[in-house]
């Protein structure tokens, strides 16, 4: 069976050799075994973070400020452990890769409440810090990752990517402590709360732009 990474790339001005990374995954479990409902749809994980990366896509090639040269990729394989990214990171010179904006399961309402989300391994670098600072003013907020003993900076395809040093990270607002259709058939579309997608893929946008922009650079991740 092949298996195919999807990526497009939109270049840079005057810093076309830098990249950024805005990555999800577009895999899931594939079938059940038995029952009336057997397709893993994956709805929030990951088709939530798949219209983030489209959404933003669109979004950056409008807008036409990025300084940076943008590379946005859905990844395959995640679920089978990180395959399509670990791939990609070997296909890459880490060093002229300046942040990784990974997202994963933004379609429920965070445990901080509305327009909130949280950030994976925030204490490895310094890009959670500047994305908090590019939303001050605004109604959203940032937090640290709740779930440390879940070690999800390791879980998702921003791993594949901070283990040559680049600071990528994921966004999420993901209620996993008690989200019911985590990893089931019913993680279905009308589990999801359109609102705060939207209003976090926007935030993502406001919290990366200086990034994207070329003024701000995170700190590399050490290990």
């Amino acid at each position: 069976m092949d298996l195919f990474n999807i990526i497009g790339v939109l270049e840079g001005r005057s810093k076309k050799d830098e990249y950024v990374v805005v990555s999800a995954h577009y895999d899931h479990l594939g079938l059940k075994s038995s029952g009336s409902d057997k397709i893993y749809n994956g709805a929030d994980d990951d088709a939530s973070g798949v219209s983030a990366v489209l959404a933003l896509a669109e979004y950056f090639k409008a807008k036409g400020t990025n300084e940076r040269t943008i590379v946005f990729v859905t990844f395959t394989g995640e679920e089978a452990g990180m395959l399509g990214s670990t791939y990609f990171g070997t296909q890459i010179d880490a060093s002229n890769y300046v942040a990784g904006i990974n997202i994963e399961m933004i379609g429920k309402e965070s445990k901080f409440g509305s327009k909130t989300a949280w950030l994976t391994g925030f204490d490895r670098s310094d890009f959670g810090k500047i994305i908090q600072k590019n939303l001050e003013g605004t109604a959203y907020k940032l937090y640290p990752d709740p779930y440390t003993g879940y070690n999800l900076f390791f879980r998702s395809d921003n791993a594949s990517m901070a283990k040559l040093g680049i600071p990528a990270h994921t966004f999420s607002t993901g209620p996993l402590d008690n989200d019911k259709h985590y990893h089931k058939v019913s993680d279905e579309a009308e589990t999801l709360n359109v609102t705060t997608i939207t209003e976090t893929i926007k935030a993502i946008a406001k919290g990366t732009e200086s990034i994207i922009r070329g003024v701000d650079t995170p700190s590399r991740i050490k290990d």
